[in-house]
């Protein structure tokens, strides 16, 4: 008994010496004692397993809401959208707990009641459950509002307060608190090619954290010499998580969002254990991470393309982060950052053409206003913070009320799967990397060809 005592006393130190090297400073050397661990490939055979057995059971889950949605089902759902749809009736898009999407016709007129709580009745007819796992129509179907509170309604009073037209007080709702975006500016953010800045996604969250890191760090170094011996890195690190996940809450588990945050997860736990960051396996593993959360992910395209544009970043990484590092100064921003900008504006072409056919040349100017974003974004939460949010209102208002061009034109699918499949050979080499950028070139040179004809 007693040699068992002194084996798990053992194992107990041995462990906490461990913890003690991953969370702790070394202050003599002022650097972290961590070490890095090599993962055994059976260990991730595990965890995907894992990760696809949760997937399984979320789909099954799913699918008996569906039979009860088919014989008629109860249940309470959030009002995304509200809108009209003919003289006496409106349109509502509604989502339930586990994220399925609803759109229901009621005749009559309505207050607007997007972003409130309801008791829904209906049923489904003539929707498969792949289609069930998109969006289904409910018909006969009964509405009755709740009682809740909508936390972002005193956010929403202070920030429509500050802007005179409603357009432009939507642009904000949307680019902070994940709103639908109004028709006309969906129709601007085409044109310029802004969708994936007004989109609340995984840059978003890199400057959401940059600020709150520049406001907490000075207060946690104050701190910090009372109990010296901490990694401000990790202490850092699960503060921003903190942050970032209330945020998440926010705005309710906003798919493209929620994907960056696993991300961020991932990457904090991967720093702790002194691994590659940029990996596509672990890309792979986030994805399995949400659709073990919800399967609906998969057909969400929000999240399609958010990871896509993460496998895209991974790729210009792989490929050209060893010669940057030869760079330095100017040099070094223009082949980082706008070399960077460049390619993944030109290789998300054929993807987000698969899903929205639409054209402008005047979509290049996305790319500098990728690269201002950084600044832009901070400043209008600033502005509004300090109550002069409308700063820029007089340009909203110029390009919502310009008509603009557009062409259409859909990436086939037989030439998005050859795409796809030079990106997946791009991961181990360098021609393939080559080959996807050239296709994209002259995807891109099609499409011009094709608004200018």
């Amino acid at each position: 008994m007693k040699s068992l005592q002194n084996l798990l006393q053992t194992i107990s130190q041995t462990i906490q010496h461990k913890l003690r090297q991953i969370y702790f400073i070394n202050t003599r050397q002022n650097k972290t004692n961590f070490f890095a661990i090599e993962i055994p490939l059976k260990h991730y055979i595990i965890l995907i397993f894992t990760l696809l057995v949760l997937c399984s059971y979320n789909l099954f889950t799913k699918y008996q809401t569906f039979l009860a949605l088919k014989q008629g089902h109860v249940f309470e759902a959030t009002i995304l959208l509200h809108y009209t749809k003919k003289e006496n009736s409106e349109r509502f898009k509604l989502q339930d707990s586990q994220g399925n999407i609803f759109y229901a016709t009621y005749k009559g007129k309505f207050k607007q009641i997007a972003g409130k709580k309801a008791l829904v009745y209906g049923k489904i007819y003539k929707c498969s459950f792949l289609q069930f796992l998109r969006s289904c129509n409910i018909y006969n179907s009964s509405l009755s509002l709740l009682p809740s509170i909508d936390k972002k309604q005193f956010l929403r009073h202070l920030i429509n307060a500050q802007h005179e037209n409603k357009l432009a007080a939507n642009l904000y709702n949307a680019l902070f608190f994940a709103d639908q975006l109004e028709k006309p500016l969906r129709q601007g953010a085409i044109v310029f090619g802004l969708a994936h800045l007004i989109a609340i996604s995984g840059f978003h969250l890199a400057i959401l954290s940059f600020i709150f890191y520049a406001l907490i760090c000075p207060i946690y170094f104050i701190f910090h010499r009372y109990f010296c011996y901490r990694n401000a890195v990790y202490d850092l690190g699960l503060l921003g998580l903190i942050f970032v996940f209330f945020y998440l809450v926010l705005i309710d588990f906003q798919p493209s969002f929620l994907r960056a945050f696993i991300m961020a997860c991932f990457a904090y736990m991967i720093l702790l254990f002194g691994l590659q960051i940029t990996n596509f396996l672990n890309l792979f593993l986030c994805v399995l991470f949400g659709l073990a959360w919800n399967v609906s992910l998969l057909f969400h395209i929000g999240f399609l393309l958010s990871v896509a544009g993460v496998f895209c970043i991974f790729l210009f990484m792989r490929h050209f982060a060893s010669i940057s590092a030869n760079y330095k100064g100017l040099k070094k921003f223009v082949f980082g950052v706008v070399l960077f900008n460049c390619l993944i504006f030109l290789q998300m072409i054929p993807i987000t053409h698969y899903f929205f056919p639409q054209f402008s040349p005047y979509q290049i100017i996305s790319i500098p206003l990728s690269i201002l974003f950084a600044l832009i974004f901070p400043f209008a939460i600033i502005a509004h913070i300090f109550g002069f949010g409308d700063i820029f209102d007089s340009v909203i208002l110029w390009v919502i009320s310009h008509e603009f061009s557009l062409s259409m034109l859909y990436t086939p699918l037989w030439f998005l799967l050859f795409y796809l499949l030079l990106c997946l050979f791009a991961m181990r080499f360098l021609w393939a990397y080559a080959a996807s950028l050239i296709c994209a070139s002259i995807f891109y040179v099609i499409n011009l060809v094709l608004f200018f004809s």
